[in-house]
């Protein structure tokens, strides 16, 4: 893969076992898992700041359910 690093990190040896298992079983190399893994770990985080954002906005505005429609009105 072009434009790569390799980095080194430690992991405890029975979740070295399990990463390897786990990219055994998907037939993936280690390193597609961890990049998988991390990838998914950047859009978890960038969904927990969107919803933190979305909440200081309803708050700040004061919305409520019937302010959003749909399935949201009561």
């Amino acid at each position: 893969m072009p434009g790569t690093k390799t980095i080194t990190f430690s992991l405890p040896l029975e979740m070295v076992r399990e990463v390897e298992q786990v990219a055994k079983e998907e037939h993936r190399t280690v390193s597609e898992l961890l990049r998988e893994t991390f990838r998914q770990y950047k859009a978890r985080r960038n969904f927990d700041e969107l919803a933190t954002e979305a909440r200081k906005q309803v708050k700040t505005r004061r919305l409520t359910e019937k302010d959003f429609g749909g399935p949201f009105a009561k």
